[in-house]
């Protein structure tokens, strides 16, 4: 999936984005009547990064998965592995994947640099696929 896609899905469920300095962070998202995502950008280093960081925040909108300075840090493990879920089932669909494997890229790192993220994400996608029994190799 292209960054301009991302884009257009934050524009389409009315998440403002914007560009604010942080200390500890890149991102965050705010979930409140009025949903918004505050990037650094002056810590944001590549466009694949700009990408993932995005696709995460998302994914802490589409799965409502959102926590509190407060919040558990098993509550705080899970909004994250479904906040990084939905960004690598997104950004690494299985279709995507395949594909991949019939055109002769098999390597984590090839897949990555063809679909344009990061090897990390690519391994998160193929291990669920592979957990979940959506590929037999």
């Amino acid at each position: 999936m292209k960054i301009s896609k991302l884009y257009e899905l934050a524009e389409k469920e009315k998440i403002d984005i914007y560009n604010y300095k942080m200390i500890k962070q890149k991102a965050r998202i705010i979930s409140d009547e009025n949903n918004a995502i505050f990037m650094d950008y002056s810590q944001i280093d590549t466009s694949i990064e700009e990408k993932e960081i995005l696709a995460e925040e998302l994914g802490h909108y589409y799965h409502d998965s959102y926590y509190t300075i407060n919040s558990t840090k098993e509550n705080i493990d899970r909004c994250e592995y479904r906040a990084n879920k939905w960004k690598a089932l997104t950004l690494c669909p299985l279709d995507s994947i395949l594909k991949c494997f019939k055109s002769g890229i098999c390597n984590l790192y090839d897949i990555a640099e063809e679909l344009e993220i990061s090897p990390q994400t690519v391994e998160f996608a193929y291990n669920y696929y592979k957990d979940n029994q959506l590929i037999n190799f």
